[in-house]
């Protein structure tokens, strides 16, 4: 891969799992430095004991408004700036 993303932020919602955690690797290979947003504490910190300071862990419970709230200040506190926002995670609501 290249480092077309280097010196970039990318905020990766669901990045635990799935699309998410696929997306989070490929954005690291090509350079940039991703901010994992999930609730799974242990595999966030798997995956940054794997690419060391590329990876910065923000534990949001995308489902609960408070937590929601403080997650984007809490990434520009830790990185100064969003480049790229994959808005991954979503939920089901069944019956509609």
């Amino acid at each position: 891969m290249s480092n077309s993303l280097q010196n970039k932020v990318a905020v990766v919602t669901g990045a635990a799992s799935g699309i998410g955690l696929a997306s989070t690797e490929i954005l690291v290979a090509n350079g940039a430095t991703v901010v994992m947003v999930d609730r799974n504490v242990a595999t966030m910190e798997k995956i940054q004991a794997k690419y060391k300071d590329k990876i910065i862990p923000c534990v949001t419970n995308l489902i609960d408004p408070d937590s929601c709230a403080k997650m984007v200040p809490s990434i520009i506190e830790k990185t100064g700036k969003i480049d790229i926002l994959h808005a991954n995670a979503g939920c089901y609501i069944g019956g509609i």
